[in-house]
């Protein structure tokens, strides 16, 4: 018994020294965020993205909802423009081409999901299509919201490595 006690005992030490090491460090994650107008930048991109509505009248044909979903998207789209032409300037063209690539095959997935199974070609219907549509339209913005996501990590990562000059 004294053995396993001893043994873990040993094993904790490490752990309760970095714990402790971690409770008197000066550094604050305050000092980890991104700041200015890179802030403002993402932070109005963010805001415009959860701007982007989807809206129609109270008894939409499959048409209007298409349209309503597709301008939803193209929302989106818009935000992630903006944000590819302040953030990747170097690599712009190339990422561009590979989101558009990508909201195309999300365009294309969602058919292929909602309109061509085996089971699906038997329902038929426009339906399906505005399905489709809308899943590909929420895919898009949740791409949006991942690039965002990480350019505010890059951004807060450069602000904390500048701060410990």
């Amino acid at each position: 018994m004294k053995f396993i006690l001893s043994l873990i005992i040993t094993l904790s030490l490490p752990i309760l020294t970095f714990a402790a090491e971690e409770k008197t460090s000066t550094y604050t994650y305050e000092q980890e965020k991104c700041s200015g107008e890179e802030d403002a930048f993402l932070r109005g991109l963010e805001e415009e993205l959860t701007n982007c509505k989807i809206q129609m009248s109270d008894a939409p044909s499959t048409a209007d909802m298409n349209e309503a979903y597709y301008k939803f998207g193209d929302c989106s789209i818009a935000v992630a423009n903006k944000l590819f032409e302040k953030n990747y300037k170097k690599y712009n063209d190339k990422v561009k081409k590979n989101f558009d690539t990508l909201v195309k095959a999300y365009y294309a997935c969602a058919h292929d999901m909602y309109e061509y199974s085996d089971f699906a070609s038997i329902r038929g219907g426009t339906m399906y299509n505005t399905m489709a549509v809308t899943s590909a339209t929420f895919w898009i913005r949740d791409m949006v919201k991942e690039y965002l996501h990480l350019a505010r990590i890059e951004c807060d990562d450069k602000a904390g490595f500048d701060s410990l000059e």
